[in-house]
């Protein structure tokens, strides 16, 4: 055997492990497999590959409907589906647990900590709709509290272009989503855009007729539309009508969220609080604002909306 033949051995000794390992240690997911079916490869050869590697597929609704859009077979899904690793319901319950610990989050108003919760979530499942969505609401709702605490556009609309980069690409797979929707009703709001925001509201709400959150944005939408109205020049008509009929649409929208089945507490004084500010700022009738307020402080008096009402009592009580 001659010298070189010798160290060619050698180097196919040396290497051959690693290339075994690495061929072992491939793990087969969605993206993989549109990758072979784009570069033209058979359906034989994609299912033989199947049968044969490790896999992590995602095979959710959306996932499955997305790879029939990327142009993969029938019978290259099936195969998917009949040689997918299966899922151990510890671990799924468990990651069902770390969800709804961190919509819990959102819900009790602890915005950050939930973008926070859900970006830990994304990191484990990173192909997971659901939590882009509830992420995206998570950052929505620390521009709000921007927005309620009468910021600066330049505070809060960074977050709501941050949330739109997300929302936006999930709109082909998620247009029938009622918390897409109003997720993105959300951003068109908070991004001066209200008849899109009004749309997206009311496309929520006929996906879920309880949509509480959808309905008071409505609310939110009308009370806007009157304040701008009422700053138009005095003799203008838009001005006229809202003089006349300032507050009517926001309170009808408000009303309708209280008198939805299963609303909870901070809902309720959030209806409640928005109810007094239509009291006070269109109809000026502080009377009817303190009502408001002192329900919607019982309500919850510790969610956000609840220490706003308190506040605006304090308020109310020193003029």
């Amino acid at each position: 055997m001659t010298r070189i033949t010798r160290i060619a051995w050698l180097c196919v000794l040396f290497f051959l492990p690693m290339v075994l390992g690495a061929f072992a240690a491939e793990i087969l997911t969605n993206d993989a497999v549109v990758t072979m079916v784009k570069a033209g490869l058979g359906d034989d050869v994609i299912i033989s590959k199947i049968k044969t590697s490790q896999n992590q597929f995602d095979l959710s609704t959306q996932a499955l409907v997305r790879l029939k859009e990327d142009g993969v077979s029938p019978g290259v899904i099936k195969a998917m589906v009949e040689t997918a690793a299966p899922v151990a319901p510890k671990a799924s319950d468990a990651a069902a647990k770390e969800t709804e610990d961190a919509v819990a989050l959102y819900r009790q108003g602890k915005a950050v900590e939930a973008e926070a919760a859900f970006d830990k979530l994304l990191s484990e499942r990173p192909t997971d709709a659901d939590l882009k969505v509830w992420k995206a609401l998570a950052i929505l709702e620390q521009a709000r509290a921007k927005k309620d605490a009468d910021a600066a556009p330049s505070a809060y609309k960074p977050l709501v272009n941050k949330a739109y980069a997300i929302l936006q690409p999930l709109g082909r797979e998620r247009a029938t989503n009622a918390d897409w929707n109003f997720a993105m009703a959300k951003a068109f709001w908070m991004n001066e855009r209200p008849t899109w925001a009004g749309k997206a509201a009311r496309t929520a709400l006929k996906l879920r007729a309880d949509f509480v959150e959808a309905q008071i944005l409505l609310g939110d939408l009308a009370y806007d539309s009157d304040v701008e109205a009422l700053r138009s020049p005095s003799r203008s008509p838009q001005a006229e009508t809202a003089g006349v009929w300032a507050g009517t649409e926001a309170r009808r929208e408000y009303e309708k969220a209280l008198a939805l089945p299963g609303i909870s507490a901070a809902l309720q004084a959030e209806a409640l609080y928005k109810l007094g500010r239509v009291a006070a700022d269109l109809g000026k009738n502080p009377g009817t604002a303190r009502g408001y307020w002192e329900r919607a402080a019982a309500a919850d008096p510790d969610c956000r909306y609840g220490v706003l009402a308190k506040q605006g009592l304090e308020g109310a009580s020193k003029k």
